[in-house]
């Protein structure tokens, strides 16, 4: 198996140790996973739901691949997704977050507030006042 150039030094970046990343790409060979997944394939993978995928990027959770405009179809590394759902901590802290936002979004519309927001990685809100 050919590995792409500079794979192993992207793991290596993240913390994947060897013996980690050799079974991260035996499950994305057994999956028959393409390099790149889209949010579908990411939400499945993770056992999330498509519209927390959102969530998870808006919290800084995961990171899509490249620089993508807020309206392009997003992309996420393979493997990376793969390490993600083999990690429990942040199974955790990912789990956490989209029900802190779920919780968030029902306290809001039970006070009838009815403006859309969105909880930053950074702990802000923005707020978008175009929704009704």
């Amino acid at each position: 198996m050919v590995n792409p150039p500079g794979m192993f030094r992207r793991v290596q970046e993240v913390g994947m140790t060897d013996e980690l990343m050799k079974a991260a790409v035996a499950t994305w060979a057994t999956k028959d996973l393409p390099a790149r997944l889209d949010v579908t394939t990411t939400a499945k993978l993770l056992g999330f739901a498509e519209h927390d995928i959102q969530v998870l990027m808006s919290s800084g959770k995961l990171v899509p691949l490249g620089d993508p405009a807020p309206n392009a179809p997003k992309w996420f590394a393979a493997v990376e997704v793969i390490r993600l759902a083999t990690d429990p901590d942040w199974l955790h802290k990912a789990t956490r977050e989209i029900s802190k936002y779920w919780r968030h979004k029902r306290e809001r519309r039970q006070s009838g507030d009815t403006r859309s927001h969105l909880v930053c990685a950074h702990g802000g809100v923005v707020v978008n006042h175009s929704l009704p």
